[in-house]
């Protein structure tokens, strides 16, 4: 379930005027809304790194990470690609990742699918080296990447080459996560007011849990954005005061 884009909105404009603290616009809204709505995404990443550290006898260990899990579920996408060149007709090692239907935020998992000679496919994981590592293992016949034991190093953002050099046919299948859609409070002006325009208008794709994580933070960011050292401070008391809920 996604969180409205209105009703945090509405939620930012009530806490910033009390006191009258100033006014936010949609354009200035709309651009915080995005960089706090990837803030919270990215920190799930962090979380979830700190969740699998944390003892194994602890007994909250395997709730969080079911929590995390689920609130990432919804940005998790499958893509397949052909190893081959324009032609269809020679392969190539080096792969890029914007041939997917999506962009790829951060890659979870490569399988490296080819046919055996018995027209059988397999399936193999690819290991992620470093260049060394790979100029180390490629230098040995003992260590030399296979087709049942496949790897890959990136050449850029986007961009891998993969061992052994494939066959015209093989499929790589990526496991990733994309980004989340840009939030965005759509309006229409009558009277010189702005209406919010539902059709339009984008929510928040995160977990609906983070409805007051968003509100805090964009109140933060508008405290900068207007120079009004005291909305950041509200914001704050609003964090700590949820936190506080959350731990009753």
């Amino acid at each position: 379930m996604a969180v409205s884009i209105d009703t945090v909105y509405q939620k930012v404009l009530a806490l910033a005027n009390k006191e009258q603290r100033g006014y936010i616009t949609p354009q200035e809204f709309n651009l915080m809304a995005d960089k706090a709505q990837m803030e919270i995404f990215e920190n799930y990443f962090h979380d979830m790194k700190m969740a699998y550290l944390k003892p194994k006898n602890d007994s909250v260990h395997g709730d969080e990470l079911e929590m995390l899990s689920e609130k990432l579920q919804v940005f998790k996408a499958t893509g397949v690609t052909n190893i081959a060149t324009a032609d269809d007709s020679v392969a190539t090692n080096v792969i890029s990742m914007n041939v997917l239907s999506t962009p790829v935020y951060r890659l979870d998992a490569i399988t490296y699918n080819y046919s055996k000679p018995d027209t059988s496919v397999h399936s193999s994981n690819m290991v992620e080296l470093t260049r060394k590592e790979n100029q180390y293992a490629e230098s040995n016949s003992l260590t030399k990447a296979t087709k049942s034991r496949p790897t890959f190093i990136r050449k850029g953002g986007r961009t891998i080459r993969i061992f052994p050099m494939p066959d015209v046919g093989d499929t790589l299948t990526f496991d990733y996560w994309r980004k989340p859609t840009i939030p965005r409070w759509a309006y229409v002006v009558v009277n010189g007011k702005a209406l919010y325009n539902y059709s339009d208008s984008a929510n928040f794709e995160i977990h609906a849990s983070e409805e007051e994580a968003l509100v805090t933070r964009i109140l933060a960011l508008s405290g900068i954005i207007i120079n009004n050292p005291g909305l950041v401070q509200v914001a704050m008391g609003e964090k700590v005061s949820t936190k506080q809920d959350q731990n009753d």
